[in-house]
């Protein structure tokens, strides 16, 4: 765990691809839910929303969502912390970056728990005393 005043100095990193159909307001209720469960909080952030296609037709179709998040005891906005979602007709993947540790474990668990079955995913952290470090946390 890094000192918590070198915030961003060691980040813990998930990608997850889930299967299936997912509304919007389904996955940001979701969302909600995964952030309480990595003991992170909103603080009052609403997250960024971007529909595609975009008006000339580029970027395929679905949305982009992208929540940013701090550590539940600190309020303090962490610019390390967030969660994106990219969400496609067939499918959607989740990606969590955070200077808070998680076990990719229990997180890919929950994911499975909250939005269904998932295809792949992989975790790894970043810093300095660890350098592309990567654990397999299930899928294919």
């Amino acid at each position: 765990m890094p000192n918590r005043t070198d915030f961003g100095s060691l980040t813990w990193n998930l990608d997850a691809m889930v299967e299936g159909k997912r509304t919007l307001q389904e996955l940001l209720g979701g969302r909600v839910k995964l952030v309480n469960f990595l003991g992170m909080d909103m603080a009052g952030m609403a997250p960024d929303i971007r529909t595609f296609p975009l008006p000339d037709d580029r970027g395929g179709q679905g949305w982009t969502v992208m929540q940013p998040f701090v550590e539940t005891l600190v309020h303090q906005p962490l610019t390390t912390s967030f969660m994106i979602f990219d969400i496609w007709p067939e499918h959607f993947t989740i990606t969590i970056k955070s200077c808070m540790q998680f076990s990719a474990e229990a997180v890919c668990s929950e994911i499975s728990r909250i939005f269904g079955e998932i295809i792949d995913c992989h975790s790894w952290t970043l810093g300095r005393v660890v350098r592309g470090r990567r654990a397999f946390c299930g899928g294919g």
